[in-house]
């Protein structure tokens, strides 16, 4: 008979680890609290146009190690990908900078602004051009990787160990602060942590190869990540899955200390063998368990790691064609906003003109972000007459930047949309309305391995972005299927696949 499989929460890491589930013949359901699959990974639409907030890049879309995955999940052979030729274009300072894939019109881009920084742009060219780390992943998790798996990546980790002798604990904002020109601190910089999207403390040995496994082998998939996630639920159903919408879990079935199922929202119950938590770990550590199943590295995370800082999107459809504009600028501005205490003198527009889909002929879907504070919107959102003004004061500061930089913008926006922190936590329940769990940072570069079990507690394990440092879309879907690996070590079963 088979053994039966509950996965909380229908995001990219719960749908990756029931389709594995399922592939490796254990009776799976997802109980998923939204009306449709996807978590974080979504999108909407509005007056034709479709407003994504996931799956910028899609890491090992084209190659590698992780590849395989995204080819048993059937990813590769369903959607086609666009692949940028640049990151994105920083203006500001009187200069402009295009960080271009190409590696020679890059260096002379960055020699041209500042002669006297020749050899630190030479230091930042080896690095994001270097030595691709992704090419080290192992699909197997730690506890299942034998000597020949360690020994495969030698190759790879060599030509890296200069890097980490002389970086290992060099934040990018610290070789940033190097470069002697002043536009050259902030585009370096902007390189990751950007306007909108910061990375504090963000390691310099993670930039190795970045330009390869972040831009040159991780493409967007056409169609947008709503698409994505549909398709792999789709793929869980073909299997023989089951999916329950509008189903919140609120509780978990504790005997013995071993969890034996789940209870929801309106008091039913479901058992099963196993269970697998796809969604906030906080709810579920503190709020579900009350704190009872805890050990020293799970307070180190929740005391002193970052979450990663909950935005606000101005999400705007504008009869405009932004298709031979870089996919992503970041420019300085002459007069600041401030939202929650915090001044913004650049913006980062992006648009997703490459992907005909995403607008009407002619027309354009773009988006600025603001990294904010969760506790101000929390508190913004108990007056909704005062919430609403905030968000239409910030939209009306957002049209009137780009009508500067693009001048005719704002007569012919079409249609306005602005999620923020709260729309987050409404959406997902996620812990401060975070994007994307916790900042990779030197502190904890070292401690990337998922947390998935908690100590005391039998037949759970835990998957997706609060189990590791910056899982992304890949790492959070490589932690579902990693979830079902130890799954089937444990029962002495053949961890089979769709492409086995």
């Amino acid at each position: 008979m088979e053994k039966s499989v509950i996965v909380i929460g229908a995001g990219i890491s719960g749908l990756s680890a029931a389709c594995y589930a399922r592939m490796n013949g254990f009776r799976t359901s997802i109980f998923e609290m939204h009306d449709i699959p996807g978590g974080l990974c979504t999108a909407w639409q509005r007056k034709g146009y479709t407003f994504d907030i996931s799956m910028h890049m899609l890491t090992a879309s084209r190659s590698g190690p992780i590849h395989r995955m995204w080819e048993e999940l059937g990813i590769p052979g369903k959607f086609k990908f666009h692949y940028h030729d640049h990151i994105a274009q920083i203006e500001g300072m009187g200069q402009k900078l295009n960080f271009c894939t190409d590696r020679e019109k890059l260096k002379e881009q960055m020699l041209a602004i500042s002669p006297e920084d020749a050899k630190l742009t030479g230091e930042f060219i080896r690095i994001i051009f270097g030595q691709d780390m992704m090419k080290a992943s192992s699909l197997k998790p730690a506890a299942m990787r034998n000597i020949f798996d360690r020994l495969k990546v030698i190759p790879v980790v060599l030509p890296l160990i200069r890097v980490f002798n002389k970086y290992s604990k060099v934040t990018l904002q610290e070789f940033a602060a190097r470069f002697k020109n002043p536009f050259l601190r902030e585009a370096a910089r902007f390189f990751i942590d950007a306007p909108g999207w910061p990375m504090p403390r963000f390691p310099m040995v993670a930039l190795s190869g970045f330009i390869k496994n972040g831009v040159t082998e991780a493409g967007v998939p056409l169609g947008g990540s709503q698409k994505v996630v549909f398709h792999i639920a789709d793929l869980f159903t073909q299997l023989g899955g089951e999916i329950h919408y509008k189903s919140r879990v609120t509780d978990l079935i504790i005997e013995n200390d071993r969890v034996a199922g789940i209870r929801l929202m309106d008091g039913t119950e479901h058992r099963a063998d196993s269970v697998i938590w796809a969604g906030d770990g906080h709810t579920l550590i503190f709020d579900i368990l009350g704190g009872k199943y805890l050990n020293e590295r799970i307070k180190n995370r929740y005391e002193n790691w970052i979450p990663v800082k909950p935005m606000v999107h101005v999400m705007i459809g504008v009869n405009m064609d932004f298709a031979e504009e870089p996919h992503q600028i970041i420019f300085e501005v002459e007069d600041p906003i401030t939202i929650a205490g915090r001044e913004h003198r650049w913006l980062s527009l992006i648009h997703h003109s490459f992907d005909g889909s995403m607008a009407p002929d002619g027309k354009s879907a773009v988006e600025v972000w603001y990294d904010t504070e969760y506790a101000y919107w929390e508190e913004l959102a108990r007056d909704r007459k005062k919430y609403k003004a905030e968000k239409q004061r910030i939209s009306a500061y957002t049209i009137a930047q780009l009508e500067k930089r693009w001048p005719g913008f704002a007569s012919k926006v079409e249609v306005i949309d602005v999620p923020t922190p709260a729309t987050y936590k409404r959406y997902t329940g996620n812990w401060q309305g975070s994007p994307d769990g916790w900042y990779m940072t030197t502190d904890n570069l070292n401690d990337m391995e998922p947390m998935r079990e908690l100590p005391g507690l039998e037949g759970l394990q835990m998957v997706g972005q609060w189990t590791a440092p910056f899982t992304g879309t890949v790492l959070a879907a490589l932690s579902g299927r990693q979830a079902v690996q130890l799954m089937c070590k444990k029962e002495g079963k053949k961890f089979v696949t769709s492409v086995n």
